[in-house]
């Protein structure tokens, strides 16, 4: 069992943790990061994997704020034919971000590479248990070209990736089955990028609703998420009524229903324009 931090709080103990958190933002308790594994790599490549993740860690906190916990790193080495072929992250008491790099690629390399942007994002909300894996990494994938994209170091706009990267996935979820359903079993069937991008969805929606609706971004709540209510560990459904009480309304309540009720098909595109 683990403490949350929500809306069902009083109003006076929720200004105190509120008040609390910007208190020891504002100190920079949580501006440092750390990185363990460098002694793996020679001097030139320190320097290089340094200011690839102090740029990872500025780029994500620009466009989803400080996280009230210190960001901990792991570098491995591991040659590949791209920067970072694997990464993760752990959930654990600090949680902590696993990067496995090829260091022979240059820094700009690294910069461009989505991975770090993608598993800094994770931990932008509480860990919501493997029931809700698929909304975890759809949250993750859609932040990753938000973060890029307001950081400038995206070829193209976060809408041309998430077309290009959902696209070839709109099959499984034409579909009678709710897409929450179908992305759990694609999830047990290791069919990751279809997982992953189909759950997406879910955050663009959410995003178009946002700006549509309340002329705000799902990027600017989550900034907000931060000072309020960030949990370690979470429940969905408390998640998503703090996000709708921080909105002023219900659309994350609303659409994770409709995604766990509604037939897919009535809910995804057949093709993208």
């Amino acid at each position: 069992m683990y403490a949350q931090q929500g809306f069902h709080d009083s109003v006076e103990s929720r200004s105190l943790h509120v008040a609390n958190t910007i208190e020891q933002i504002n100190q920079g308790k949580f501006d440092k990061f750390e990185i363990h594994g460098l002694s793996r790599f020679d001097d030139e490549k320190k320097v290089v994997l340094k200011q690839w993740v102090k740029t990872g860690v500025n780029a994500t906190r620009n466009a989803l704020g400080v996280y009230p916990s210190r960001l901990i790193f792991h570098l491995v080495p591991k040659k590949s034919n791209q920067p970072v072929p694997w990464a993760y992250t752990r959930r654990d008491n600090p949680q902590r971000i696993y990067l496995h790099v090829d260091s022979r690629f240059p820094l700009q390399k690294f910069i461009d590479d989505w991975t770090i942007y993608h598993e800094i994002s994770h931990l932008a909300i509480p860990y919501l248990g493997e029931k809700y894996a698929w909304l975890a990494e759809g949250f993750a994938s859609f932040m990753q070209y938000q973060v890029m994209g307001k950081a400038g170091i995206l070829d193209g706009t976060p809408e041309q990736h998430y077309r290009k990267k959902i696209a070839p996935h709109l099959k499984w979820f034409k579909s009678d089955l709710p897409p929450a359903a179908i992305a759990r079993r694609l999830m047990n069937q290791k069919q990751y990028p279809a997982a992953y991008w189909g759950s997406a969805y879910f955050f663009i929606l959410a995003d178009n609703a946002f700006s549509s609706q309340h002329n705000t971004s799902l990027a600017r709540l989550i900034s907000q998420y931060q000072l309020c209510c960030h949990a370690r560990h979470g429940d969905v459904n408390q998640l998503m009524n703090d996000l709708d009480t921080l909105l002023g309304g219900s659309v994350m309540t609303k659409l994770l229903s409709e995604f766990e009720h509604q037939p897919a098909r009535e809910i995804y595109p057949i093709e993208f324009e």
